[in-house]
């Protein structure tokens, strides 16, 4: 703290400050701050200000420090109101606003200092009293430099001399720093101030023990001094210096000192002046200062009247008793004796007392020392065991640093051996490379070669097997049949192959019309030149050899020399010629054509269920059906069917070709893009003759014309009218059924010996009924059964449809 010419600050401050200054002793300041106690307006506390920044350096931190007194009485609607009679809303909407003020007077410092360019900071705090603020705020905030501003003027004493100052203050301990050089005689150390204010404690308890003695000046000597930033040669006051403390002039009395006048004689003859009264009395006045010019602290004297010795002695008052003068003057001597011997006494006092206070301070600062040499000791063994453990871990790092090395190392040489493995296996794969390609070279010629030999030992298989079924069918002629036609009995029966007896000729071969053994027959003589014909040959002669239906071509013999066979004659030709009416032969009717349906159906059922092998037909079409002199059809053509091995691994019979054969209009789809013939595929042409035999259309795109008519239920604009009136529903049922057969799809296709041979054969029976009812009106008109109802084996009268199924 500082003072101007001699001010004092609180006592209760004082004493805190010391209690703290003394704990500081041990602990050293991380930042030596300059603490500036300012008042709340610029102007009154500015030249304090200025006078700290001068005698600063420039990088020191400046802490601004200012108490905020709340004022009791709170001005409102004219006048002062005690804070006890106003609400609590009141009262702090006003508070707001004085720390608000006092927020926007200390920005105005902080603005200043900035001006200056010099580090600042503020500490505010909020308390009834300055005093006990700044004591708190020194606790607080452990301030050991304080700057604050001196009194006014007339609160300086007229004998105060130049060039005085503070004592010295003890390490580590609040100082009051003074702005100006030079301050009032008067003024005495703190040391001596302490020693005084011990006085009269130590007169009331003379008669007590030395250990309580002792005790009290412990206490007080927790008392801190003040020390000044100004002259540092200025002798400190005598220890006998009365105590001057400036106090307010406006109480009346003409001395500025009120404690000047206290002398030894006066401590020991007025036992009755206790000093701790004359503290509380400074403290009470302390609350004044925010009301003194420039921030200086005020005491009030003691009494009234200001006298230079407040504790005389009674002379006066023996005087004025008249005694007499000798005795006074012993009296008196003896008075100045006693006096003289009160100041041995009372410098002998004071001499002990400083001893004690400078033994008491060199414990504490031994005590001091202790704990700073101990403090640096566990921070020296601490030092040492983090030093240890640093060279540990360094070592450890080292350590590893040394295994990372050694590792790198063996790393790099096994990176070099990988290398030199990866170029190696590289070579090796570049060679392996190339074998490989040359093996897959050999590879694909030996395929090559393969292919060409498998095709050969294919062809030799086939080859076998041809010359093999050749002699199979030989023998198998010549065991089926009894009749073996020689070539000079087949062309005297035709006339040496005379084209008057050609009755048909096809890419296969030409038809004959003969008589052998006078029986009419008709001669199939097949091209000896083609491998076809000869295949032809054999496949049907295996075929019909093996099988015998009524709606199947009979077979009477072959001729192996000229490749010729021999059927039954049909004199009204094939289904193809009937359709198309050639040499002007009347139209099928519609109930011969039904029949017709219903013989094809049973005759392609007994084929594909045929044992041990079944029969696909594989070029059924009407040129291949062929009518008897009773209409009735039978199946011819059979050199490209096939027998059907039912040991074939397929689930279900097929045969597979790579060369699909047949009349494209009739055949498969299926067969002609896979070459897989199976009994669906009769099954589609069987369909497409039905169609045919219901409209007499050709067969080319029939299956979609059909399906057109039969979904816009227009059925009767594309039947054959040349065919008699067809009952509707009856070929309604036969479009649909032709329509099922013809399936693109083969699951989609019906089973002849259900679904369909179930529609055809009620079909049937209903043309069976018209059939017998005109069968009945001919034989009374004429006495015979007519030709479509003949058995073309037993040459007997057929009267229903079960007795020539049968």
């Amino acid at each position: 703290m500082a003072t101007r010419r001699g001010s004092i600050g609180s006592f209760g401050s004082v004493s805190s400050t010391v209690s703290s200054g003394l704990t500081e002793i041990e602990e050293e300041a991380a930042e030596e701050k300059l603490y500036v106690a300012v008042a709340a307006e610029l102007k009154a506390g500015k030249a304090t200000l200025f006078w700290a920044i001068q005698n600063t350096t420039r990088d020191q931190t400046i802490v601004l420090v200012h108490v905020l007194v709340p004022a009791k009485l709170i001005p409102m609607l004219g006048g002062k109101f005690p804070t006890s009679s106003l609400t609590t809303q009141q009262v702090d909407a006003y508070r707001m606003l004085e720390r608000d003020k006092m927020n926007k007077s200390l920005n105005e410092y902080i603005n200043l200092c900035s001006q200056m360019k010099v580090k600042v900071e503020k500490a505010v705090i909020e308390m009834d009293g300055i005093a006990n603020g700044l004591v708190e705020l020194i606790e607080r905030h452990r301030i050991t430099k304080l700057v604050m501003g001196a009194a006014a003027d007339k609160h300086y004493s007229r004998e105060s001399t130049p060039h005085a100052s503070w004592t010295t203050p003890m390490p580590s301990q609040s100082s009051m720093v003074s702005k100006t050089p030079s301050l009032p005689s008067r003024q005495t150390s703190m040391a001596s101030l302490s020693e005084q204010s011990r006085v009269p404690n130590v007169f009331l308890r003379q008669n007590e023990s030395f250990n309580s003695y002792v005790s009290t000046t412990e206490d007080l000597s927790r008392q801190t001094s003040f020390s000044s930033f100004g002259d540092r040669n200025a002798a400190a006051l005598p220890p006998t210096s009365s105590v001057r403390i400036p106090h307010n002039r406006s109480v009346g009395s003409s001395s500025n000192y009120p404690w000047e006048g206290i002398s030894r004689s006066s401590r020991s003859s007025s036992p009755s002046v206790n000093f701790e009264d004359i503290i509380n009395s400074c403290l009470v006045s302390v609350a004044n200062y925010h009301e003194s010019e420039a921030g200086s602290l005020i005491l009030p004297s003691i009494n009234g009247p200001e006298k230079e010795h407040i504790f005389s002695p009674p002379n006066h008052d023996m005087e004025d008793q008249g005694l007499d003068g000798d005795i006074y003057n012993k009296f008196q001597e003896a008075l100045k004796e006693a006096e003289k011997l009160k100041s041995e006494a009372y410098e002998e006092y004071c001499k002990r007392q400083k001893a004690e206070m400078d033994a008491l301070l060199a414990l504490q600062k031994a005590k001091a020392s202790e704990h700073k040499y101990a403090k640096e000791a566990r921070l020296r063994k601490e030092t040492e065991e983090t030093l240890v453990a640093e060279k540990l871990q360094f070592e450890k790092l080292k350590k590893q640093y040394s295994d990372i090395s050694e590792q790198l190392k063996m790393t790099v040489e096994q990176k070099l051996k990988l290398e030199l493995q990866i170029s190696e296996v590289e070579n090796a794969a570049r060679d392996y490379e190339k074998k490989l390609s040359e093996a897959h070279e050999l590879l694909r010629s030996l395929q090559l070669d393969y292919d060409v030999l498998q095709q050969e030992h294919d062809k030799a298989v086939r080859d076998m097997d041809e010359l093999l079924l050749k002699e199979d069918q030989t023998a198998n002629i010549s065991r089926s049949f009894s009749l073996e036609f020689s070539s000079s009995e087949l062309k005297k029966a035709t006339q040496g192959f005379s084209d008057s007896l050609k009755i048909g000729e096809g890419g296969f071969g030409s038809v004959y019309k003969g008589f052998l053994r006078n029986t009419a027959v008709a001669i199939k003589l097949l091209h000896p030149q083609s491998m076809q014909g000869i295949s032809e040959f054999h496949q049907e002669v295996s075929i019909l050899s093996r099988v015998r239906h009524p709606n199947l071509v009979t077979l009477i013999g072959a001729c192996s020399e000229t490749l010729a066979l021999v059927y039954e004659f049909l004199p009204n030709g094939s289904l193809e010629d009937r359709l198309a009416c050639k040499d002007n032969f009347e139209p099928l009717s519609w109930q011969v054509r039904t029949r017709i349906i219903a013989e094809i159906c049973c005759a392609l059922i007994f084929l594909h269920s045929s044992n041990p092998y079944p029969i696909v037909h594989g070029d059924l079409k009407p040129d291949n059906i062929l009518l008897d002199a009773n209409y009735v059809s039978k199946i011819g053509d059979f050199g490209i069917s096939r027998l059907l091995d039912q040991s074939s691994s397929c689930s279900t019979l097929s045969y597979n070709t790579t060369n699909p054969r047949g009349t494209f209009a009739y055949m498969d789809p299926e067969y002609v893009t896979t070459g897989e013939l199976t009994p669906q595929s009769d099954v589609y042409s069987f369909g497409i003759i039905i169609l045919r035999l219901l409209t007499g259309k050709p067969p080319v795109a029939i299956v979609k014309l059909v399906e057109k008519y039969v979904n816009n239920e227009k059925l009767h604009a594309i039947i054959d009218k040349s065919a008699g009136n067809w009952p509707f529903a009856q070929a309604n049922q036969l479009a649909r059924l032709g329509l099922r057969c013809c399936a693109l799809s083969r699951k989609s296709r019906p089973d002849l010996a259900g679904q369909v041979w179930q529609t055809v054969e009620l079909s049937m029976k209903s043309a069976s009924l018209s059939a017998t009812t005109l069968s009945v009106r001919s034989v009374s008109k004429n006495d015979r059964t007519p030709p479509y109802f003949i058995c073309p084996i037993s040459k007997v009268s057929i009267h229903s449809s079960e007795s020539w199924l049968s």
